[in-house]
């Protein structure tokens, strides 16, 4: 019985892990890069969080665009194992589409990353008969 109740327990928390990271660039082991989305109601703006799996030391470009090709904010970073976390201090519209740019300096080569996001309301309505 104590089994049942800790997978259960461990399968609510690994879909609570899942559901926290709402995109994700490539979720492989030996991506690369990733793209996380974090928000929450606390948060005035969310966070986009860049992550550089390069185990040596090298130079990117980042860049991110908005869906017209504006280019928001640009950066070279350095290092290995990279980082970043990126907040806007203006509100972007809830539909913003972002286009985000890696681009390895040593390499010459180019990864981007398209990121967008919708949302839904549900409606639960429930009936109960009362008994008196």
């Amino acid at each position: 019985m104590k089994f049942k109740v800790l997978s259960i327990v461990l399968a609510a928390a690994l879909a609570t892990t899942i559901s926290a990271t709402n995109v994700i660039a490539n979720d492989n082991v030996e991506a690369p890069v990733e793209l996380k989305y974090i928000n929450n109601a606390a948060m005035e703006s969310p966070i986009y969080q860049l992550r550089l799996n390069n185990l040596s030391k090298g130079t990117y470009a980042v860049a991110i665009k908005d869906e017209t090709g504006e280019l928001l904010y640009n950066e070279t970073v350095s290092g290995a194992k990279i980082v970043r976390n990126y907040r806007f201090d203006s509100q972007l519209p809830a539909d913003v589409k972002l286009t985000f740019e890696v681009s390895d300096v040593k390499n010459n080569t180019v990864k981007v990353y398209n990121f967008s996001k919708s949302s839904k309301t549900v409606e639960i309505v429930v009936i109960d008969e009362v008994k008196k």
